[in-house]
């Protein structure tokens, strides 16, 4: 496991990666401890990563995120086991006063890949952007849980999901936005966008809202769709081919997320490695 703490004041320039990777068929158990001290700010890629493994294979993941008052974290989950890999993930962040977390999910490998990504908001001025991107093929199946937890008021917390899907993958997504009695003047706000590329993939989506203060500002919404018929004829008349129309539009859908990565170095990598699955399918 990793374990990463920066002391009080202490702002990390570079961005810091850890990596997690097995070549065997077998369990692992990746545990990530992250605590942030008062006024201090890192950027962490927290990578798991295997080939296609020869047998079915297990992993149980944690990664918690303590944020003191004023402390700024970018936590990158990079997620590509191979396939034979039937990996389940619990991650939770609790942040302090004036703290800012921005949390992204990339999520491109194994077989089966379950995630429950949760931020708690309990201390005024909290911030918590929660990010998402998941691209599946063959039968990969997909399953994200998110909460939005806002204990107290003076909080805010935004959230985007992103999913392409191609032949016979499946997304499920579930999400919710808590909102404590007391927790007046709380901004939550929660997206979900899935691109089906095909009509064997499948994506569900539920957003939920539970608010129990009644001066706060929430909104959700949530979208399935193919990809869109007049985009692809734009594309073609302009010579591309459908193929590689098809790819830039899907390239294009998932941006937008990759582009709240911060350090470029790291933005550059991650996107590097999606545009490289999105580039072998066949479309």
């Amino acid at each position: 496991g990793t374990v990463l703490i920066v002391p009080r004041g202490v702002k990390v320039s570079l961005p810091l990666q850890a990596f997690f990777a097995t070549e065997g068929a077998g369990a692992v158990f990746p545990h990530t401890l992250v605590i942030l001290e008062e006024g201090s700010r890192v950027t962490l890629l927290d990578g798991m990563l295997s080939p296609d493994l020869p047998a079915r294979s297990f992993g149980s993941g944690v990664a918690d995120l303590i944020l003191g008052e004023g402390a700024e974290l970018t936590y990158v989950l990079f997620q590509q086991w191979g396939l034979g890999m039937e990996y389940f993930h619990h991650q939770r962040a609790v942040l302090g006063r004036d703290s800012h977390l921005t949390t992204i999910t990339v999520a491109l490998g194994a077989s089966l890949s379950k995630a429950t990504i949760e931020s708690v908001l309990c201390s005024p001025g909290a911030v918590s952007d929660m990010l998402g991107v998941v691209f599946g093929d063959g039968e990969q199946h997909f399953d994200h849980h998110t909460v939005q937890m806002h204990t107290v008021g003076n909080t805010t917390s935004d959230l985007l999901f992103k999913v392409a899907l191609d032949e016979q993958a499946y997304s499920a997504y579930s999400g919710l936005i808590r909102i404590d009695p007391g927790a007046q003047k709380a901004n939550a706000y929660q997206r979900n966008e899935n691109l089906v590329l095909s009509s064997t993939a499948h994506a569900e989506t539920l957003p939920n809202l539970e608010i129990e203060a009644n001066d706060v500002r929430c909104t959700h919404g949530a979208t399935v769709a193919p990809v869109d018929a007049e985009q692809m004829f734009y594309l073609m008349s302009r010579g591309l081919p459908p193929r590689d129309a098809k790819r830039l539009i899907v390239e294009g859908f998932l941006q937008p997320v990759l582009d709240r990565i911060s350090a470029k170095s790291l933005r550059d990598m991650v996107s590097a490695k999606v545009d490289e699955k999105i580039a072998r399918r066949r479309f």
